[in-house]
């Protein structure tokens, strides 16, 4: 706003105590300190400006202007002597406008000066007043920040003397550190206050004739916004004061009046909020705690608000639907058109008018917060046509009628549109960094109300692309959920279709959204397919693999079956070609219904001649594959998973002499999915063969041969043990024992006759087991003698709960796929590698091409025949050889364990060969998704 238009408006709000200027302008002088040929004896002209503003103000006449440039230095401390008329004030002003700010550094002072008209510009000072009127009139200083530091406690920041008259100081920003904001001193007359905020002072008045506090803000440390004494008169109006939280040894009254002025003073529209012990006002000698109190006791504060009627927003600035809004009085003497921001009085069309007007109380107008919140705009390609669309927060109104928008979609177009949005069309790419688009909106008559920009990145049409994944859960292991993402922008898609590999009919699914799930009739890798097609008849298609089977939950040890005693079968061996049938659904923890397999450890003992068990589904042909070769007087274990008959029975088979068959059940397999989300059920997670127990070292547990009865905890390691681990995967060996006995591996420290391992003085012996996990520990009981402990963990099953750092792996947890026992491996015929033994510390690597693509780990009947020499096999995907073994040797030995192999990144397994020649036999039994 032009400087002579504001002098109007402010003569229109103060009357005649303001100095104005309507008629033609005087002579303009520039200061600019850091113009290189400033001169403070030149002219003041704009080519050669003064340096300093002094010696401007000491040349200006009346009607003339002072522009002083805002540079990043201070000038010097100035008295302005000024002379100026009623007609042709003398201004001084920033040479950028109001809204910029030049700073004088010592402070300001007024001596003698008339009719002067100061904005923006800023004062500060130590130690002393930074803003000083000494015998001056038609002083107007405004639209600036005042402050001064280091001050005694009675030396304002700005000080009136008592020869001073028709002082206007509007929209002011004061504060200090320990003194009084403004101070006049008797015989002042006719002082305006208006809109300024005033921080840790207040505004004190002694003997001051016609002084107006009018929309202030004051913000006081212990009280003391407003002191007016010894007969001074006026008004106080529409001011808010608060405190800002300091601790007070006393406390003062917000408002204070004394005996002399109080018969001369009003006060109303305020709104007072003095510290807990703090009173509003204090009047002619009497506190009052409550503006009620106050009103009662004298007829004034009639429309007051205080602590007992509202809380004042933080800073005492007013907020939507509060009390402060639109309840001043528009006629309040010296109140004015803006705020101290310049801002106009607007009403608030969502708060009752409850002052003479739309006047808020304190400094500050609540604006209408009618905004542009953002700029929204399609995905930028070069020749396709973008949207850009303006969001507006209107919250007073519907309407937004008579708006124009004017977009920049920086490229040099520019349109404009009245209703919101607009099209374009870039014709080239742009940097990586894209382009700021704009968009600023102006209300009909010119007024501008905000603007918005969205960085804009312009990139050639991509191709029509889509990609699917499937991941199984424990909970539902007969379902896949499939999510799939497009990118088909800017296509516009017309059929989006996933089939899913199993013959039923495709399902029609939304471009975007939840994964889609699908549940199978049978276990098995499935191929997905997700095809897109667009308006132009363009189409995209992906594949991804889908593996459903079962879900594991361990279950025991609990013994099933032992022919010795007539456990689950006739209490007698069983003799050459014959078949014990084992029912298993529905016996001890195995459910009736819904189980594909079950995991037993099978342990041969008596044998009357060496001889081979192979375990199979009842029902079934029985495979060439066998589970369990022992010797005659041996007792050897093996854990089998068997895919269970239809009638609810497994059949074991013995080939040579008699035998007598044990089998502890240590889980099962489960297709049906859980109605209650079964933490129990879990998937496998594969994980590179490491060593976790050792007692010949002290790997995992104390150093030393473990004695009769004892029981040993085995805690897995950190990224194994998380609270979604419900099972681990052990290759469990025993080596030195002192005598024969066995092991038991389980979650409880069971010190049943259950075994997972029976074990001779001195024989190296090793099998698989499957225990169930707690808070992380496995326990290992051993029966008898003293014996050294070795445990290689191959995996861990997991529910699919696990949602933190140490659960990663439970995400990649699988379900199991039995499979008929097929025979991929046999050196000895040359199946699936050369026909001859595996020689020391030599590696085969097995192609596996009866396992789908995606399968993470095969469980592997592994047998290691007639080595030459005592050696172990150790089977993993790939990468380095790890320090652990499957199977355990001696020479002459055959012996199968049950093994839970990685498959490796080129789809193989490696079996590795410690000692001597031996040949392997490998056994596929079934795959993890």
């Amino acid at each position: 706003m032009a400087s002579a238009a504001l002098s109007v408006l402010l003569v229109g709000c103060l009357g005649a105590g303001v100095a104005h200027a309507d008629t033609a302008a005087g002579t303009t002088l520039y200061v600019d300190d850091e113009a290189a040929g400033c001169n403070d004896t030149g002219p003041g002209s704009a080519a050669e400006p003064f340096c300093q503003i002094q010696p401007a103000a000491d040349a200006a006449v009346p009607g003339d202007t002072v522009r002083i440039a805002g540079n990043s230095t201070s000038y010097a401390p100035v008295t302005i002597r000024s002379t100026g008329t009623a007609d042709a004030p003398v201004s001084f002003r920033s040479a950028y406008g109001d809204g910029s700010s030049v700073t004088v550094a010592g402070g300001i002072t007024y001596s003698g000066a008339q009719y002067v008209d100061t904005a923006g510009i800023l004062a500060r000072a130590a130690k002393k007043s930074a803003v000083t009127v000494v015998a001056s009139q038609h002083i107007t200083y405004r639209v600036a920040s005042v402050q001064s530091t280091l001050l005694d406690a009675t030396t304002a920041v700005i000080a009136v003397d008592g020869a001073s008259s028709d002082i206007s100081l509007l929209r002011l920003r004061v504060s200090d550190g320990s003194g009084p904001d403004f101070r006049s001193a008797a015989g002042a007359r006719n002082i305006t206050l208006a809109d300024d905020l005033f921080e840790d002072g207040g505004v004190f008045a002694a003997g001051t004739t016609g002084i107006d506090l009018a929309g202030n803000t004051f913000w006081t440390a212990c009280g003391n916004a407003v002191g007016l004494t010894d007969g001074s008169s006026g008004s106080v109006e529409n001011s808010v004061a608060l405190p800002y939280g300091t601790t007070c040894a006393t406390t003062p009254a917000e408002i204070t009046v004394d005996a002399a002025s109080a018969p001369q003073v009003t006060a109303d529209y305020n709104a007072v909020n003095p510290s807990s012990a703090g009173t509003d006002y204090d009047w002619a000698g009497t506190a009052y705690a409550t503006a009620q109190a106050f009103r009662a006791a004298t007829g004034q504060a009639t429309h007051d608000l205080d602590q007992t009627d509202l809380t004042i927003p933080a800073a005492g600035l007013p907020v939507e639907h509060s009390a402060l809004v639109d309840s001043g009085d528009a006629g309040a003497p010296g109140e004015i058109a803006t705020d101290i921001d310049g801002r106009p009085r607007v009403d608030d069309p969502l708060v009752p008018d409850t002052g003479t007007g739309h006047v808020d109380r304190g400094a500050t107008e609540f604006q209408d917060p009618f905004t542009v919140s953002a700029l929204d705009m399609s995905a930028g390609y070069v020749g396709v046509p973008v949207t850009a669309q303006a969001q507006l927060s209107n919250p007073w109104s519907d309407s937004l009628d008579g708006l124009t928008y004017t977009f920049d979609f920086a490229d040099g177009t520019t349109v404009t549109s009245t209703t919101g949005s607009a099209t374009h069309t870039y014709t080239q790419t742009t940097s990586s960094t894209g382009v700021q688009a704009t968009v600023v909106v102006n209300r009909a008559d010119g007024t501008r109300v905000g603007a918005a920009d969205n960085w804009e990145r312009v990139e050639p049409v991509p191709d029509l692309t889509t990609t699917i994944g499937c991941a199984s859960s424990p909970v539902q292991p007969d379902t896949a959920a499939c999510g799939h993402e497009t990118e088909f922008d800017p296509y516009s898609i017309t059929s989006d279709r996933i089939t899913f590999g199993d013959g039923s009919a495709a399902l029609s699914v939304p471009t975007a959204g939840d994964p889609v799930p699908h549940t199978y009739k049978a276990p098995g890798t499935y191929t997905v397919t997700h095809t897109v097609t667009d308006s132009g008849g363009r189409t995209a298609t992906a594949t991804a693999k889908a593996t459903v089977g079962a879900a594991f939950l361990a279950a025991g040890p609990v013994r099933m079956l032992d022919t010795r005693n007539g456990t689950g079968a006739p209490k007698r061996p069983v003799g050459a070609g014959g078949v014990v049938r084992l029912k298993v659904l529905g016996v001890g923890y195995v459910p009736a219904s819904g189980v594909t397999a079950v995991t037993l450890n099978v342990t041969d003992a008596g044998a009357t001649a060496s001889s081979y068990v192979s375990v199979y589904p009842d029902g079934t042909a029985r495979p060439s594959a066998s589970n369990l070769n022992f010797r005659a007087g041996q007792a050897n274990p093996n854990l089998v998973t068997v895919r269970v008959g239809g009638d609810g029975y497994v059949d074991l088979y013995n080939a040579h002499g008699k035998v007598n068959l044990i089998a502890d059940l240590e889980g099962y397999y489960t297709t049906t999915r859980s109605g209650t989300d079964d933490l129990s059920m879990s998937g496998l997670a594969t994980m590179a063969p490491t060593r976790v127990l050792d007692t010949r070292n002290g790997t995992g547990a104390a150093k030393g041969a473990v004695g009769p009865g004892s029981i040993t905890t085995l805690t897995l390691p950190k990224y194994a043990r998380g609270w979604a681990t419900v099972g681990a995967v052990l290759d469990v060996t025993v080596t030195g024992g002192t005598s024969g006995g066995y092991i038991t591996v389980s979650c409880s420290g069971s010190t049943s006759d259950t075994s997972t391992l029976n074990y001779r003085p001195g024989q190296t012996a090793s099998n698989l087991a499957v225990p169930c996990v707690n808070a992380g520990k496995v326990q290992i009981y051993n029966s008898a003698g003293h014996v050294q402990l070795i445990a290689d963990l191959q995996g861990v099953y997991t529910n699919e709960q696990a949602e933190t750092t140490d659960d990663w792996f439970a995400l990649s947890g699988g379900p199991f796929v039995a499979t008929a026992p097929t025979r991929f491996l046999d050196t000895r015929t040359g199946l699936g590698a050369s026909a001859k033994p595996l020689g020391a510390n030599g590696t085969l690597t097995v192609k596996l091409t009866k396992v789908p693509a995606g399968a993470t780990a095969v469980l592997v009947n592994l047998t290691g025949v007639a080595p030459t020499a005592n050696t172990y096999l150790t089977a993993y995907g790939d990468g380095t050889l790890p320090t652990v073994s499957n199977d355990n040797l001696t020479a002459g030995q055959t012996r199968p364990v049950l093994a839970v192999i990685p498959v490796g990144a080129d789809g193989s397994l490696r079996i590795h060969n410690a000692h001597g020649s031996v040949d392997v036999v490998a056994d596929l039994e079934g795959y993890y998704g």
